[in-house]
Order: structure tokens, then C-alpha cells, then sequence
């Protein structure tokens, strides 16, 4: 069931046409969805914590699942893409930390990072390694 209005709504524009990695980035965007719902309703507490930490222990897991996917293909450049999932996984603890530790969210901040990072590295990052991915195994 869609909130009201997605905070992420997924589209064509996040699809890459490899079916698992397509589910774990609807389940990222979900996810994201779930905690921008949390954080209209509460700043700081135990329901946008918990969202928080669920959306980021789920990326954790994506990431490697599509590092695995992507390293066997040897792009040149899966080792930039997974210093960029590195990134977002310290962004990611830092808001985590002030989550948790009772601190009010900067919800802006957060949602702001998530919503840019999300679809910028769906729609261009992984889009063009998908892209270079369905080339080779259609060979």
C-alpha cells in the first residue's frame, strides 16, 4: 500500500531490468518511504529510530548483494561504486547515531541525503553498470 504520497515513488526511471536487484532497490525505496513516514510523525523516538536503523542494516546487505552481482562482470569501476556505498553506509551511521542516542533528527538533512543519494546512484550508478551487465550476457 503506498503512503499518500511517496517520498521516493519508484518508476521506470529506478528500473534496471535485472529482476533481483530491481526487488532489494524496491525494498531500499520502501524502506525509505517507511522512515520519511516515521519522521513526519515524530523527530526523535523509537519508531524513526527503529525505521532508520532497519532502512540502513538493509542497504548494508543490498550492497554486498550487488557488489557480488556487479564483480562478475570486472568493471573498472566497481571499486568507485563500492567506495560510494561505503560513503553512504558512514552518512548513513552518523544519522543513526543521533537517532539513537535520543538527539532530535535533523529530518531535512536526512530525508535531503536519502532522497538525492537513492536516486541518483539507482538511476545513474547502477543504471549504467546494469546496462554494460546485460550487454555481456547477451553475447
Amino acid at each position: 500500500m503506498p503512503l499518500e504520497a511517496d517520498f521516493i515513488p519508484w518508476g521506470p526511471e529506478l528500473e534496471l531490468g535485472i529482476p533481483e536487484l530491481d526487488s532489494q532497490h524496491r525494498t531500499l525505496v520502501g524502506l525509505a518511504n517507511r522512515l520519511f513516514a516515521s519522521l513526519k510523525q515524530e523527530k526523535q523516538g523509537e519508531k524513526a529510530a527503529l525505521a532508520i536503523a532497519e532502512l540502513f542494516a538493509y542497504s548494508a546487505t543490498h550492497f554486498a548483494d550487488e557488489e557480488a552481482f556487479f564483480s562478475q562482470f570486472n568493471f573498472p569501476s566497481l571499486e568507485k561504486h563500492s567506495a560510494s556505498h561505503a560513503a553512504f553506509v558512514a552518512r548513513a551511521s552518523e544519522f543513526e547515531e543521533r537517532l539513537a542516542s535520543g538527539s532530535p533528527a535533523d529530518t531535512a538533512e536526512i530525508l535531503g541525503f536519502l532522497q538525492a543519494w537513492i536516486k541518483r546512484h539507482i538511476a545513474l550508478d547502477d543504471r549504467e553498470l546494469a546496462r554494460i551487465a546485460r550487454q555481456a550476457t547477451s553475447r
